[in-house]
């Protein structure tokens, strides 16, 4: 009986191997390029890199001395070009100097208002805002007019009483030696100035002072006068007492 015979080692097509079929190929792959044909090749003539059989060239690679002396190149900073007159260039033209800073307006002058004239004031416009608001039952006009009339006067005469009040504390401070210290002058300007009163500190306003006593042409305050500037009346009347001009001592200040 006759060896059997391995079908891989066959000559035939069939019998052929994948190896064997594989071979060409592989042979093709690893067949020699022509240095003038390979892609990114420097020519030794020119120095030029050439782009090969299929023009795929390829860049070199850089070295680490060109990646530090090209980021040293990027972060350096250009040094400023030195301006050179130019006789053609046109005049600068000057500036305009900065407009003046008006001064703050000076604060409006209080208009003096009495009882009457806001009693009438509120009697004219509270019908018109309670037809507005759609009141149910509105008061009669009579009624109306005789409650507004009473708490306007309510709130004249507790602004009176408590105004007389503070006007005879500072007046009596004002009498006491360094009237009261520098504390207590401070203190009580802001209190009058935020009431809206005005302490008359020279014999200016002959209607704000009473004369008591003494003989004389000249003035000596001995105590200030307390006006109301939203009334415009006299809250406390000064006293002054007259004596001869050769003796004349007047006490001014600032008006609170």
């Amino acid at each position: 009986m006759s060896p059997s015979k391995n079908p891989s080692r066959s000559t035939g097509s069939r019998g052929r191997s994948a190896d064997q079929k594989a071979a060409p190929r592989k042979a093709a792959a690893r067949k020699r390029v022509d240095k003038a044909d390979r892609p990114g090749r420097i020519c030794p003539a020119c120095g030029g890199v050439q782009p090969g059989a299929e023009a795929r060239a390829k860049g070199p690679k850089p070295t680490g001395l060109r990646i530090r002396q090209a980021g040293r190149t990027a972060t350096a900073r250009p040094a400023p070009a030195a301006k050179r007159p130019d006789s053609t260039e046109a005049p600068v033209e000057p500036t305009e100097p900065p407009a003046p800073i008006e001064a703050p307006a000076s604060a409006p002058t209080r208009v003096p208002v009495d009882a009457p004239t806001l009693i009438k004031g509120i009697v004219e416009r509270v019908p018109a805002a309670l037809a507005k608001a759609a009141a149910g039952d509105a008061p009669a006009s009579g009624a109306l007019a005789a409650a507004v009339r009473k708490a306007v006067l309510d709130e004249f005469r507790t602004r009176a009483a408590f105004t007389g009040r503070v006007a005879e504390m500072d007046a009596l401070l004002w009498t006491q030696p360094d009237h009261g210290g520098p504390a207590v002058r401070a203190s009580m300007a802001d209190h009058l100035k935020a009431l809206g009163i005005r302490r008359l500190d020279t014999p200016d306003q002959a209607e704000a002072f009473v004369v008591t006593e003494g003989t004389g042409d000249a003035f000596e305050l001995l105590r200030p006068a307390y006006v109301d500037d939203l009334t415009g009346k006299v809250i406390l009347a000064g006293q002054l007492r007259r004596i001869a001009p050769d003796a004349a001592q007047h006490t001014t200040g600032e008006d609170a």
